[in-house]
């Protein structure tokens, strides 16, 4: 019994990983730009830590069975990340949402951004930033977020034009 759950739990990990791999999806919306993990993704970690917890039951020493327990843990945890991530890039500014909370930067109030090979920072008034890690994007996923990022701070730092009459 406990072979045979030991046998489906690595199986449910290795699909769960096979699945759960590859970046998030960006979508073009009417005001901007949408990136965030679709549901099989997520739900494929989730099935990597039930298998990794179904492991853990089949283990036959405790070290061994709280170590996968914390494994499976992580994975599900990780599994949260991806169903609650969302990232919006809007004409009123950029929004960050995820398992710890969510932040909201309008275009005005950017007064920096750092673009790394993996992470983009937005910092905004303060110690306030919006992390955007783009390790799982593709070179045209990222390319297309760079534009619309400084497209938005572009426009907001431009001054609106006079509208006086002489």
């Amino acid at each position: 019994m406990r072979l045979s759950a030991a046998g489906l739990g690595l199986g449910l990990v290795g699909a769960g990983v096979f699945y759960a791999r590859g970046g998030p999806c960006l979508t073009m919306v009417n005001t901007g730009l949408r990136v965030e993990h679709l549901w099989p993704q997520w739900a494929a970690l989730l099935l990597a830590a039930l298998g990794f917890g179904l492991v853990a039951w089949a283990l036959p020493r405790r070290w061994m069975r709280a170590i996968a327990v914390a494994v499976a843990i992580v994975t599900a945890a990780l599994a949260g990340g991806r169903f609650a991530y969302r990232l919006d890039a809007e004409a009123a500014g950029l929004s960050d949402r995820g398992l710890l909370g969510s932040t909201r930067l309008p275009w005005k109030d950017v007064r920096r951004v750092d673009a790394g090979p993996a992470l983009i920072l937005v910092w905004g008034p303060g110690d306030a930033q919006v992390r955007v890690n783009t390790a799982g994007f593709t070179s045209d996923q990222r390319a297309t977020l760079d534009r619309i990022i400084s497209r938005r701070v572009r426009e907001a730092q431009t001054p609106e034009p006079s509208t006086q009459s002489q």
